[in-house]
């Protein structure tokens, strides 16, 4: 599942959560030009120090969508993002196309993370990830608001922790629809990437929920590199996070979703129960969206 087709502003963005729909959409921009984007159907697999020539492996993008997405943070707590399949009320929020905001409210905290695909307890893939939260809450704010890379790199392809010193992650943006050079936000340092692989390993060999043995799962380590947290790009923005081998310009691993505003969930009358913490703290509300909906209500008391 991933985030259906709609124009910005004519359907709720919770209408779209309580049927749990799916698939791509466009959005409008706000000269009410309507921005179409094409979703990619398929995620690539890349394997390091291989010919170009040599043909990439890849995953249906339906088939990774709907899989649990965990996050080890910075103090070694491993934690389940919720989704679609907790049994409380979520929707399944990844996507590798789309990062929506709703209107309502601020623009979540930014950190660069090492995302990896765990299958039956074991590191299959690493990609580069990004850890949305505010202050470590609400990672799930409803669908397509975890992005997913749609470039991935094949973990047995390097060999010991040493090798991946050479690795950075990078996370820029660009206005959408600029074919310009993106701008650098952010940059990991040192031995960040290497450090993100010992400590998922160590967590993975240590005491991990019977819930990663099974199956494929996502898991975002954030990285432990004192970096300041960054604030998620405006709407009508292209973000990009790569992992790239520093002896190698290529980007091995890549993530890049469409920033676009959604409708307010707040004002919603489908806001499922389970959103509403979230819609209603007041610490979180856009003060920009606040003041407008004061002047549409003083305008509606004077007619």
């Amino acid at each position: 599942l991933q985030c259906i087709e709609m124009t910005a502003l004519s359907v709720p963005f919770l209408l779209l959560l309580k049927f749990g729909w799916a698939g791509a959409f466009s959005m409008a921009a706000g000269d009410g030009t309507e921005l179409s984007l094409q979703p990619r159907s398929f995620v690539q697999i890349t394997k390091p120090f291989e010919d170009a020539t040599t043909p990439a492996d890849r995953l249906p993008a339906s088939f990774i969508s709907t899989w649990p997405t965990w996050v080890l943070d910075q103090d070694g707590n491993l934690i389940r993002i919720p989704d679609d399949q907790s049994g409380e009320g979520f929707v399944s929020p990844a996507s590798i196309d789309e990062l929506w905001q709703p209107i309502d409210l601020k623009r979540p905290q930014m950190k660069p993370a090492l995302g990896l695909h765990i299958r039956s307890g074991i590191i299959r893939h690493v990609m580069p990830a990004l850890d949305l939260s505010y202050d470590g809450m609400y990672r799930n704010r409803g669908m397509c608001s975890v992005p997913r890379a749609f470039t991935w790199m094949e973990f047995a392809a390097l060999g010991g922790l040493d090798e991946w010193d050479g690795f950075l992650l990078q996370i820029s943006s660009r206005e959408k629809g600029e074919d310009g050079a993106w701008k650098q936000l952010s940059s990991s340092s040192g031995k960040a990437i290497s450090e993100a692989v010992e400590r998922a390993t160590l967590a993975l060999a240590e005491s991990p929920p019977d819930e990663l043995g099974e199956g494929s799962h996502i898991l975002h380590v954030v990285l432990d590199d004192d970096s300041e947290d960054l604030e998620t790009p405006k709407s009508s923005h292209d973000l990009r996070v790569t992992l790239t081998n520093s002896e190698n310009t290529e980007a091995e691993g890549i993530l890049e979703v469409a920033v676009s505003t959604t409708m307010s969930g707040s004002d919603s009358q489908y806001l499922p129960e389970v959103y509403k913490p979230l819609y209603n703290d007041e610490s979180l509300k856009n003060p920009l969206y606040e003041k407008f909906k004061q002047r549409q209500e003083e305008k509606t008391q004077e007619s």
